[in-house]
């Protein structure tokens, strides 16, 4: 079990002086509903690497891993991906807990207990990522991150030395090599190698959940310590195939949680990160023109939606909407976040002349998907028309299909796309993803 006991010891804080007046933060964001398969592929794929192979560990993963969006905060990344050993959501500040926890209940991890040097101690929760990366045309790249942590600072210099590693394994590495390293040396980041007392210039005091400002300004983060935004520097040969598996666990215990915000300007990355706006819809059959609408819009921190009625919603998943009287209505969603704003919109059809939507089932078969260069197409049905979309809502192709096609994609940029299937009967939706 567990003691919290006051520690006497000389701190080194890092002072950086922010001016309130110029400076406006905000809460950290996440959202463990993304998939972390679309996630990978969403940030990295295609910038100057390809990643595939992906794969991820995780006792609980909605809880353990998810999308933030963390640029007015006191992170220091705009936006990535969070891996936990325990929920995601128990890194939202303010820091106003000493002891946040979520019970994920799942094993360790064997080879960061190697990279740690701590054969004969147990890893708990622990939450992996892995996949494959294969350089286009750089010999560097880097994984930009910022490690965080409960058990900071009551528990540095004891055995609850909860870890981030990043392995790597390839042409130039020995099997499942960390280069998750404070800078300049080969110490693995960790609690008791990152704190008030080593290694204090990577280091940045967040509180102990009591103490102000931390404990009610929501921008602070609630782990009571933070390293700052650390660069993991991955040598590769172009056109070799590395693998790479992340992982954060806790150790001796599965108490307190700690993570790894993991930015999305890593592998050549861009710091900005346009909303994927898209929305589902189903329209009721009891004759109530009454609309039920999915918003599956990722990477978004706010959403505004007007239903081509003169109402309007915020909410990211607003309730069933009853329109007046039988028609066509164009519904818009807008969604946004830090950087960028991102629009959707669809003409939904409630009434006696509405078309039912269909869920599922559709008699076209689109393949590859994903697809890079050729779409080819397969229709078992007459008189279907499709229409693609792209995550503006913007029609990007339409073609009346023919019993079998091949479509010319090369010319769309790279991301997902809506494609809308329709005939006389009946209207069907499919998501297509371009790369």
């Amino acid at each position: 079990m567990k003691i919290h006991v006051p520690l006497f010891l000389p701190v080194v804080v890092l002072a950086i002086l922010v001016s309130a007046t110029s400076v406006v933060r905000a809460q950290l964001f996440v959202d463990g509903s993304v998939n972390p398969n679309v996630m990978v592929e969403d940030f990295f794929n295609g910038t100057c690497v390809e990643v595939s192979n992906i794969s991820w560990i995780a006792n609980d993963t909605a809880a353990q891993m998810g999308f933030f969006e963390g640029s007015a905060s006191n992170v220091g990344l705009n936006a990535g991906i969070l891996l936990t050993s325990g929920n995601v959501q128990n890194a939202v500040g303010p820091n106003n807990s000493g002891s946040a926890t979520f019970f994920a209940n799942g094993p360790g991890d064997e080879d960061i207990n190697a990279a740690l040097g701590t054969f004969g101690i147990s890893t708990y929760d622990a939450c992996v990522l892995e996949f494959d990366v294969t350089s286009l045309d750089e010999d560097t790249l880097y994984f930009e991150y910022v490690f965080g942590s409960e058990e900071y600072e009551e528990f540095v210099g004891s055995g609850f030395n909860d870890a981030f590693a990043f392995f790597v394994s390839g042409p130039g590495y020995e099997p499942n090599t960390n280069i998750a390293l404070v800078p300049g040396t080969d110490i693995p980041v960790a609690i008791n190698n990152v704190n008030m007392i080593d290694n204090t210039g990577y280091y940045v005091n967040n509180g102990d959940g009591s103490t102000a400002p931390y404990n009610a300004d929501s921008a602070y983060v609630q782990y009571d310590g933070l390293t700052t935004v650390l660069a993991a520097p991955m040598y590769v040969i172009p056109g070799q195939t590395y693998h790479v598996k992340l992982v954060v666990a806790d150790v001796m215990d599965g108490v307190l949680d700690s993570g790894v915000f993991i930015g999305i300007e890593s592998l050549c990355g861009g710091p900005e990160l346009p909303p994927v706006t898209e929305f589902a819809y189903f329209v009721a059959t009891d004759g109530s023109y009454t609309v039920a609408f999915e918003n599956d819009t990722r990477y978004a921190t706010s959403w505004a939606w007007d239903f081509g009625d003169g109402t309007t919603s915020t909410a990211r998943h607003p309730a069933p909407h009853t329109f007046a009287e039988a028609g066509t209505y164009t519904v818009r969603l807008s969604a946004a976040n830090y950087c960028c704003t991102s629009v959707y919109t669809q003409e939904i059809t409630v009434g006696s002349t509405a078309i039912p939507v269909q869920t599922g089932g559709a008699p076209v078969l689109l393949y590859p998907n994903p697809v890079s260069n050729t779409l080819q197409v397969k229709v078992n049905a007459p008189g279907v028309e499709l229409q693609l979309f792209n995550a503006n809502g913007q029609l990007v192709l339409q073609q009346t299909l023919a019993q079998s096609a091949a479509i010319d994609v090369s010319h769309l940029q790279k991301g997902l796309y809506i494609a809308r299937l329709t005939n006389e009967s009946n209207i069907w939706h499919q998501r297509l993803m371009v790369r």
